[in-house]
């Protein structure tokens, strides 16, 4: 299975549709042509293409077949990724995403640099909102044109829609926790919104999408790749926890400490604050539960509590853990095609010991 071109295919699908919106936009008014070209230049970034790629293989399970008719369908996942992407750098504050700037502040910057009137941080968020709204409405789009039975189109819309719901109840609970107190969360919550966010979202959904799409009717598999998602989203998250705190930007494409200037409760805060003496516990609650701007020298603190109270170590070992339970799922089914299993295994490895 030529995944490199796959890739490919994929982009391909995302300039045409995203192309045509540049021209619909355009139609309308000319101020709206930055709109949708923002937000093209934004999803054709870069991105690993992850959830495309796990609809191809769920849709794949039952044996190798053309992807001709659910190219778009893997489109639409990575403009909704894209979407969810652009109203999560709002809520994080990020200015940076894949190694150019966030829509927020792209938006602010043009604001500036043309001498709006207004206030140019609210007119900055307020477009990346619109923005993320519009790339979903292409999403759905992308789902629209498929050529496929009605019954299965209803049943991708269905999954869908429960899949955004999902997520927006894991993005609740992550925006909550990070209001609390860091005495009120425990480990259980962290890995209940890693379960609701990560898990369900990028490997459940795109998974389910894709075999609903061949068999909306295959509940054997639906249940396999359930099971499967759960620990390989979380082992997942995890990783990408420990590579905010502790990787280099200009692998990451992402400002190192990003999640402890938003007072994320990752599981590296969690778990060090649950192994730490006082005086660790006393650092943490002076980042994490202060109203004070956070800076450099407490992104350090947080590393070095993280590390010295052995909480790193605890989540690279259930990182091996949940790894080692979503690749026996994968190697013990029987109903996926040998191809696509090894492929699910290789990928499951890349992404739980990446580096960026």
């Amino acid at each position: 299975m030529d995944l490199s071109r796959l890739l490919s295919e994929v982009d391909d699908a995302l300039r045409r549709i995203l192309s045509k919106c540049i021209n619909e936009a355009e139609g309308v008014h000319g101020e709206l042509r930055e709109l949708a070209s923002s937000v093209s230049e934004y999803t054709l970034r870069g991105g690993k293409r992850l959830r495309a790629i796990l609809i191809a293989l769920g849709y794949l399970s039952r044996g190798l077949v053309d992807l001709k008719p659910i190219k778009e369908l893997m489109a639409s996942i990575e403009l909704l990724q894209s979407y969810l992407l652009v109203h999560d750098d709002v809520m994080d504050r990020d200015e940076v995403r894949r190694g150019g700037p966030t829509l927020h502040a792209f938006f602010r910057n043009k604001c500036i640099n043309q001498d709006f009137i207004g206030d140019c941080n609210h007119y900055g968020i307020s477009q990346a909102i619109v923005a993320g709204d519009y790339l979903e409405s292409i999403a759905i789009g992308a789902i629209a044109n498929l050529s496929l039975k009605p019954e299965v189109a209803i049943a991708l819309v269905k999954r869908y829609s429960e899949g955004l719901r999902t997520v927006a109840y894991g993005q609740y609970l992550d925006v909550l926790m990070a209001n609390k107190p860091l005495r009120e969360i425990g480990a259980t919550d962290v890995l209940k919104i890693h379960e609701l966010k990560t898990a369900s979202y990028t490997v459940e959904l795109p998974l389910h999408l894709g075999v609903i799409a061949r068999d909306p009717g295959d509940k054997e598999l639906l249940s396999l790749y359930s099971d499967f998602s759960k620990p390989a989203g979380i082992a997942f998250q995890l990783r990408d926890d420990i590579l905010g705190l502790y990787g280099d930007p200009r692998v990451t494409g992402k400002p190192v400490g990003s999640d402890v200037r938003e007072r994320k409760k990752t599981l590296l805060v969690v778990k060090a604050y649950e192994l730490g003496d006082i005086n660790d516990r006393k650092v943490l609650e002076e980042i994490y539960d202060s109203r004070r701007e956070i800076d450099l020298n407490d992104v350090k603190s947080v590393q070095e509590v993280v590390k010295r109270t052995g909480s790193l170590s605890h989540s690279e070992e259930l990182i091996k853990e949940m790894y080692s339970r979503a690749r026996g799922i994968i190697e013990n089914s029987k109903p996926i095609d040998p191809l696509v299993r090894q492929e699910i295994l290789n990928m499951l490895e890349k992404l739980v010991f990446r580096e960026k």
